[in-house]
């Protein structure tokens, strides 16, 4: 369970990196991100796929605005 949790919180994982991005940029806690994100997908599949996509999409035109 230490090792599930250990890579929960490593943002430098490929798995889940739009999350560990976003965690960043807001700065929150990149582990209870992706689990709150992880929810939201198993909730509604096609909405939280949908949302990681456009947040794919606008996550690097925030990185831009903000350098």
């Amino acid at each position: 369970m230490n090792s599930f949790v250990e890579r929960l919180k490593d943002p430098r994982s490929i798995v889940c990196g739009v999350t560990a991005a976003m965690a960043d940029k807001f700065e929150w806690s990149c582990m209870w991100t992706r689990v709150v994100c992880a929810v939201a997908i198993f909730c509604n599949p096609a909405m939280g796929l949908l949302t990681y996509f456009v947040l794919a999409l606008v996550l690097p035109k925030w990185q831009n605005h903000v350098n």
